[in-house]
Order: structure tokens, then C-alpha cells, then sequence
């Protein structure tokens, strides 16, 4: 658990809000293109890559019409889901953020840029392990996408190589994504 004062973070939670563009729901300019398809948010993009095995699921996903609709399907995949998903789903998580970053450079960088060296927060009232929960003037948990958009942030600073999608690729498993 991580502890944030709410007045010191760039907080985000909703799409048209301040700092929304780091949002995996906020619709993107130029979609993600990976395998055979296009992917409007990078929640469908990170939905998808829980089902290598599956190119029907990824597909479906594809072409759900909202992110809210791409997690619903990936919530039913189940069984489906890969072996060692849990596992893998931080690295999945990275390379998302990269395809993002990389196909919409500018807003990305004009919006980590602007972020400083202040935490950066997914603010969320359910999930804690991807966001953190408001209470009282701080923010409360785990908050690995906030974590993961402020390791981005350094490493583009640092022009680390681990800055770039295809540095995560052998890391997991996304089935017909790669291609």
C-alpha cells in the first residue's frame, strides 16, 4: 500500500479531466495498431493481451466500441485467460503504455512533461492495485499504473532503451498482436 497527498500528485480518473490522457479509457487520436487489428483505447490494447491463445476474444475486443466494453469481454474470457497471466500482466501493462506513447508521441510527452517530478496517480474508488482509493486529503493504494506511467516518465528522460514497446514484447505472451 502507497500513501499520496491528494494537493502533491497529478490525479487522474476521468478521460476528459485534468491529466485524462494517461487514462487507458480515454479514446486515442490515432488508434494502436497490433496484429491484424486497430485498438481504440489502451484498455482494449491491455484486454486483449491477456488472450494469446485466443485471436477470436483479441478480435472481439478489437472491436468493442468503448473501453468499458473491451474489459467486460475480458472479464468473461475466464479460462481463457493465459497461464500465468497474473504474472505477466505488470510487463503487458508497460508495453501498452510504450504502443501508446508510441503512437501518440507529442500528447504523451507534452502530458508526462508537464506532470514534473510530482507521483503520478490513477485515483480510483474500487481498484487498488492498478489505482488508489481516495481518503481524506491522500490517495491509498498499490497504484501500479500511476507507478508505471512515472517509470516511463524517467526512462524517456534517461533515453533508456527500456522506453520502447518492443524492449517488453519478450516478456509476454499477446498472441497475434505481435505481428
Amino acid at each position: 500500500m502507497r500513501v499520496y497527498t491528494r494537493d502533491e500528485v497529478c490525479g487522474f480518473r476521468f478521460t476528459r479531466a485534468a491529466w485524462g490522457e494517461l487514462s487507458n479509457f480515454r479514446p486515442l487520436s490515432t488508434p494502436i495498431p497490433a496484429g491484424p487489428w486497430t485498438f481504440s483505447t489502451t484498455e482494449h490494447l491491455y484486454q486483449a493481451a491477456k488472450f494469446a491463445a485466443r485471436p477470436d476474444l483479441q478480435e472481439r475486443i478489437a472491436m468493442a466500441p468503448t473501453a468499458k466494453e473491451a474489459k467486460a469481454i475480458g472479464g468473461t474470457g475466464g479460462a481463457s485467460i493465459d497461464p500465468g497471466w497474473d504474472r505477466m500482466r505488470i510487463d503487458a501493462m508497460r508495453w501498452v503504455l510504450r504502443r501508446k506513447r508510441e503512437t501518440d508521441r507529442d500528447e504523451i510527452d507534452r502530458v508526462l512533461a508537464a506532470t514534473g517530478e510530482r507521483p503520478i496517480v490513477e485515483v480510483s474508488t474500487r481498484d487498488t492495485f492498478w489505482g488508489a482509493r481516495p481518503a481524506d486529503d491522500r490517495y491509498e493504494g498499490r497504484n501500479a499504473l500511476g507507478r508505471l506511467w512515472m517509470e516511463l516518465r524517467r526512462q524517456l528522460r534517461e533515453d533508456d532503451p527500456q522506453s520502447r514497446a518492443d524492449a517488453w514484447i519478450d516478456r509476454i505472451r499477446v498472441g497475434r498482436l505481435a505481428g
